[in-house]
C-alpha cells in the first residue's frame, strides 16, 4: 500500500512517528512560504472570480501552465523525470533513496522557510498512484496535498491549503502533475493544471 512507501524507510519508523504525533510529542515537517507569495495571484473560483478559500471553489489561475507540455504521460516514468522538472525550474534539487521505489527529493529556492522533502514513489501505473496518493492524503489529513504523473505519486509535507497551492504553482508542479489537496473528510482535484483523464 502507497501509505507504507510514503512513511520513509519503513513502515516501522512509520508508525512510531505517527504514535509520537498522536501524543503529542512532534511536529510533522511543514511547508511554509516566506517569500511574501500571494497564494491569490495563482488562484481564481470556478468562475473566474478571485477566490474565497473553498477547496471545492479553487481553480489556478488561467495561464498558469501555458508554454508547459500539458499532454497526459503515458509512459513508465522513473523518479528522474520529476527531478529534471524541477531542475527545469531552476530549483536545487537533492535526492535520497530509501528503496528502489521510494525516494525523496529535497527541493530549496522555492521561496520556503526550509527546504521541502517530497515523498516519491514510483508505482506500477498511473491508476494506482492516483489511489494511493488519494488513500495517503486521507490518513494524513487536512492539509496534506500531492501531485501524480503516470506511475509517480508525490506526497509533499502538511500546509495551509494556500501555501500549498502557490508552491505547487511557483515551481510549476501543477503543471507537471495532478494537483490535490486533503480536506476535513476528503480529497480536492485542484483544476486549472495538469490533468490525467
Amino acid at each position: 500500500m502507497f501509505v507504507n512507501y510514503l512513511r520513509g524507510a519503513g513502515a516501522v519508523v512509520g508508525m512510531a512517528l505517527a504514535s509520537a504525533l498522536a501524543l503529542g510529542c512532534g511536529q510533522p515537517a511543514r511547508l511554509k512560504m516566506t517569500d511574501g507569495s500571494d497564494w491569490r495571484a495563482y488562484a481564481q473560483n470556478r468562475e473566474g472570480d478571485a477566490p474565497g478559500g473553498e477547496l471545492d471553489e479553487i481553480r489556478f489561475k488561467d495561464g498558469l501552465c501555458e508554454g508547459e507540455p500539458m499532454k497526459p504521460e503515458r509512459g513508465h516514468l522513473s523518479e528522474a523525470a520529476l527531478i529534471r522538472f524541477l531542475k527545469a525550474q531552476q530549483l536545487d534539487v537533492r535526492l535520497e533513496r530509501a528503496r528502489a521505489d521510494l525516494v525523496f527529493a529535497v527541493v530549496t529556492g522555492a521561496g520556503t522557510s526550509s527546504p521541502i522533502r517530497l515523498r516519491v514513489a514510483i508505482l506500477d501505473d498511473a491508476d494506482q498512484a492516483g489511489r494511493e496518493l488519494h488513500e495517503a492524503l486521507l490518513e494524513h489529513g487536512e492539509g496534506s496535498w500531492g501531485i501524480h504523473r503516470s506511475n509517480l505519486a508525490v506526497l509533499g509535507p502538511v500546509a495551509a491549503h494556500t501555501d500549498s497551492m502557490v508552491f505547487a504553482a511557483k515551481t510549476k508542479l501543477a503543471c507537471w502533475g495532478v494537483f490535490t489537496v486533503a480536506g476535513q473528510d476528503d480529497t480536492f482535484v485542484v483544476p486549472g493544471g495538469y490533468l490525467e483523464i
